[in-house]
């Protein structure tokens, strides 16, 4: 089996500067051991492998693709220049004709747009909501001990809580070294 792969710096127009990604343009999905031993073997913070959605689509006439990322040791839910690299082979390499692409991805869909000599990306909006701080004791407990908190916050899609410990709080930590 042969896979292209590119490597993209992101975030910049120099070569060795910014953050490197690979990029991996594929047919058809593999399985996720295989998209794992080729992050590993790529070896950068991020590698990422776009699919074709609609079997009938190329890389230069479609306008929607599969993306996924994985590190050398793990899938990532979202990767901002991971995706603003393969949409860089999309447009640059693939010389894909849409004025915008859009990726499928486990953080929802993000729209890369071409502009000028750069592109533009969406990022997704993870608002979290307000949630009752006795849902989360224990784990409030072992994040910030008995610091009195004012707020609590989750975002569902991505899992993650915000506590807000109340404004009295010093940012003294006694245990912490000076």
């Amino acid at each position: 089996m042969e896979i292209s792969v590119f490597t993209i710096d992101a975030f910049t127009n120099l070569p060795f500067k910014g953050n490197p990604a690979a990029v991996c343009p594929l047919m058809h999905e593999l399985s996720d051991e295989l998209y794992q031993k080729i992050a590993a073997e790529m070896n950068l913070s991020e590698t990422a492998f776009i699919t074709r959605i609609n079997p009938s689509d190329d890389f230069t006439k479609g306008s929607r693709f599969s993306l996924r990322w994985f590190t050398p040791t793990t899938e990532v839910n979202l990767c901002g220049h991971a995706t603003l690299a393969s949409a860089a082979v999309l447009f640059q390499y693939k010389k894909n004709v849409n004025p915008t692409v859009v990726f499928e991805t486990k953080s929802g869909d993000l729209f890369v747009t071409k502009q000028g000599e750069g592109y533009v990306m969406d990022f997704p909006l993870n608002p979290p909501t307000q949630e009752d701080p006795n849902q989360f004791r224990d784990i409030i407990k072992v994040a910030v001990g008995d610091h009195p908190v004012q707020d609590v916050y989750l975002s569902s899609n991505t899992k993650k809580l915000l506590v807000r410990l109340a404004d009295s709080c010093d940012r003294f930590c006694p245990h912490c070294p000076r």
